[in-house]
């Protein structure tokens, strides 16, 4: 398994991804996402990805159906990792190209990312 959900706590949702991201990865963490706004709350992502490998290949990614239904109800995503992601992991989070504020840090700052991601 490539992510774990840390603890979800106030609309924060707090993840780690390590590793290569699978599909069902990200369909895990979009269920419980999905749960989130469904309960009418407005969900922040705290995303801190470690020894962050991308995306695993194969069909299914370019299915944008949660994107269209409940991206926007996504507050904020805050994505913590290595530098050398972050061009990339702006595009699949799709950022420009939605309402949800989206910014990168770098590991040594994850409490920025925190206090950001909260406000």
């Amino acid at each position: 398994m490539a992510h774990d959900i840390i603890e979800v706590d106030d609309e924060v949702m707090c993840i780690r991804i390590r590793g290569l991201l699978r599909l069902a990865d990200q369909s895990t963490l979009q269920s419980v996402a999905r749960d989130l706004i469904e309960r009418g709350e407005k969900p922040r992502l705290l995303v801190i990805a470690e020894n962050f490998e991308g995306w695993e290949k194969g069909e299914g990614w370019d299915d944008v159906g949660f994107l269209m239904d409940y991206g926007d109800a996504i507050v904020k995503i805050a994505i913590v990792g290595d530098e050398r992601w972050k061009e990339q992991v702006f595009l699949f989070t799709g950022k420009g190209f939605r309402a949800t504020k989206i910014e990168f840090f770098p590991p040594s700052s994850q409490e920025e990312a925190e206090r950001w991601v909260r406000t």
